[in-house]
């Protein structure tokens, strides 16, 4: 190592330190600093690229140069990867199978009575995994618990988190979970499954492995004052070292064809509509929940669409 890289080297150890403590004046006097000795070392392109991470809101032509370090690291953060959810529906809205209605309770009651759980030194369950087939409700469940709550909820967008760079994804986790730890909300990472697969695939490159490896720890070591959900599709092809990384592990099995009917006949008086018997044979052989609603608002459009046309044709007919 040249003697030139020191003073960047220590520079760098400055601004993490900085990025840490979320000082952003001071991380932007030593991130200036690591560009001009990149720029006396001769690293001119280096230098250019850096001055353009600095200024994430620039355009081509190098105006606004005044613009610089405008907004902390979790703030451009926030706006790539984590999506605000807007939901009503509560959790007794959910249709859930009595055992599942059960443990989201329990943890509802913990998160009550948090204040004498930690008084009595016991941590509450904050960490949860759900898993089962597509569209039974996994998704719903984590963002309906949010609005029950009382807490906003962000789905957390993959392609804003995985970065192009070695080691960019762990950096982008690592400052998701420390916005757990200072925000009481509800962080879902709807189908894990991109970033907790099982490790030692030959066909997979090793940056994949060092994801799974950096969400696990993130995750182990986290205390959000909130809660963080993951959701998954395809539990067998999770990574076995993640599941004991989750406080509460809820399965949200396939329904059964009661369940299904039972549902479809809630979701059709939602719209005021009676469900035909020819509906109800249809939604209770379905494949999930979202499959029997889907064939539910097939139904109530194509009652709506022959009314209009039926009254259109009659005021027609008038004329």
């Amino acid at each position: 190592m040249s003697d030139n890289t020191v003073p960047t080297i220590n520079t760098l150890s400055k601004l993490f330190a900085a990025l840490a403590d979320q000082d952003i004046s001071r991380a932007q006097q030593f991130a200036s600093q690591i560009i001009g000795d990149e720029e006396r070392n001769g690293h001119h392109n280096a230098a250019k690229l850096l001055k353009g991470s600095l200024r994430p809101n620039s355009n081509t032509n190098g105006n606004n140069h005044g613009a610089s370090f405008q907004q902390p690291m979790l703030s451009r953060l926030f706006t790539d990867a984590l999506a605000p959810q807007d939901i009503a529906t509560k959790l007794q809205e959910v249709a859930l199978r009595l055992s599942t209605r059960a443990e989201l309770d329990m943890l509802m009651s913990e998160w009550r009575n948090r204040t004498a759980l930690e008084s009595a030194g016991v941590r509450r369950r904050s960490r949860l995994l759900f898993f089962g087939p597509p569209g039974c409700g996994k998704s719903l469940t984590a963002k309906a618990l949010g609005a029950t709550l009382g807490l906003p909820t962000y789905i957390v967008r993959f392609d804003g988190v995985i970065g192009a760079y070695l080691g960019q994804t762990a950096i982008n986790l690592r400052e998701l979970f420390r916005f757990t730890e200072h925000t009481p909300c509800v962080l879902v990472f709807d189908e894990v499954d991109a970033l907790g697969k099982r490790r030692g695939n030959p066909l997979d490159i090793g940056e994949l492995d060092r994801i799974v490896i950096a969400f696990m720890q993130e995750l182990e070591h986290s205390k959000p004052l909130g809660f963080v959900i993951a959701t998954s599709n395809l539990p067998d092809e999770l990574d076995p070292a993640l599941w004991r990384r989750f406080d509460l592990m809820v399965r949200f099995p396939k329904p059964s064809q009661r369940e299904l009917k039972s549902y479809t006949i809630s979701k059709a008086s939602s719209y005021g509509l009676r469900p035909t018997q020819s509906l109800l044979s249809r939604a209770s052989t379905s494949k999930s929940y979202a499959e029997a609603e889907k064939l539910v608002e097939m139904e109530v459009r194509k009652q709506i669409l022959q009314k209009e046309d039926q009254h259109n044709g009659s005021t027609r007919n008038k004329r």
